[in-house]
């Protein structure tokens, strides 16, 4: 059970009909005008499109209400990456038939940004079509004048998970069945959410190319820096470290990365699925051949492409839909 699988494009045997490969890579293509950033139209129509959606008031939920009211709620930048969040908050999508299952996604961007136009909202739109409610997380980023520092985008996705189970954005939500899903610092984010909840861990835990360590000799990251600024003490290293967290009561895991990856090398990523092993939790793991970092939901006619694929399968294998 605490096995991981590697397995790159082949060898999964898992089929696609045309219509939902189609529709991937739809999801594909959307996350691929996000990443554009520079090209002009695309990079415009990612940054309105994002903002636009972002600002629908029947949507937002506000993590926080004491900071409801500031004028300015956070800034749309180039390809929907959003930055400037004073009001931390949950943007909720809900498909038209909800199952009761819900994911709360945690877009990536070195806590520099978050890139929702890039990461969350190409996989809360395929999540949505698998009958999932979504609730994109906006949390505040540490390096923006927030006294708590690193504690401040923990402390949000903390209350994210705690709202979502309240039933207070709604209530075809089954707070059993609440899970978390995490692009690059955004998956240490979730990671770090999931790996430290004392009372009820949330039922699945889905990290795509996370920022697993902190630790030497994975310091060169950008989230590395945000985290142990001028203090590399290794006790800090490893507080803000996945693997240290992972319990007995660790929530399953999926977990997706690329070999070809410049940022979070497989190495890194092996230690998470260590952890999992020793504590004999249950882990999936696909390293693919290439892809890099910041495939989003997959690069188009590449391997990553299918980890959406994989990760459906996993979850109805869970009976999480």
């Amino acid at each position: 059970m605490g096995d991981a699988l590697r397995e790159g494009l082949t060898g999964t045997g898992i089929v696609m009909t045309g219509s939902r490969r189609s529709f991937l890579q739809q999801c594909s293509a959307f996350s691929a005008v996000g990443l554009a950033g520079g090209m002009g139209l695309g990079e415009a129509r990612g940054a309105s499109h994002v903002r636009e959606l972002l600002l629908d008031e029947a949507s937002f939920y506000p993590l926080w209400p004491d900071a409801a009211e500031a004028v300015e709620r956070f800034r749309v930048l180039h390809g929907g990456r959003v930055s400037g969040v004073r009001v931390p908050g949950l943007h909720v999508m809900r498909p038209a038939s909800p199952s009761g299952a819900a994911v709360i996604i945690a877009a990536g961007g070195g806590y520099g940004h978050i890139a929702v136009g890039h990461e969350a909202l190409p996989a809360a739109r395929w999540l949505v079509s698998l009958g999932i409610t979504v609730a994109i997380l906006l949390y505040r980023l540490p390096g923006e004048g927030w006294a708590e520092g690193m504690e401040a985008p923990l402390a949000d996705a903390r209350q994210a998970l705690h709202l979502l189970r309240s039933g207070r954005t709604g209530r075809d939500i089954d707070a059993r069945r609440v899970a978390l899903m995490g692009f690059s610092a955004g998956g240490h984010l979730m990671g770090l959410t999931a790996l430290r909840e004392q009372d009820r861990p949330p039922a699945l835990l889905m990290l795509l190319y996370p920022v697993v360590s902190v630790a030497p000799p994975f310091t060169g990251s950008r989230t590395s820096r945000v985290c142990l600024g001028n203090d590399p003490a290794p006790e800090r290293a490893a507080y803000w470290s996945l693997p240290p967290h992972v319990r007995d009561d660790a929530p399953p895991l999926f977990m997706v990365h690329a070999s070809d990856d410049p940022i979070v090398s497989p190495e890194q990523e092996a230690l998470l699925v260590q952890a999992y092993q020793r504590h004999h939790r249950p882990c999936e793991e696909h390293c693919f051949p290439v892809g890099g970092h910041g495939f989003g939901v997959g690069r188009r006619d590449g391997p990553t492409a299918q980890w959406p694929v994989l990760a459906e399968e996993w979850m109805k294998r869970w009976g999480f839909i």
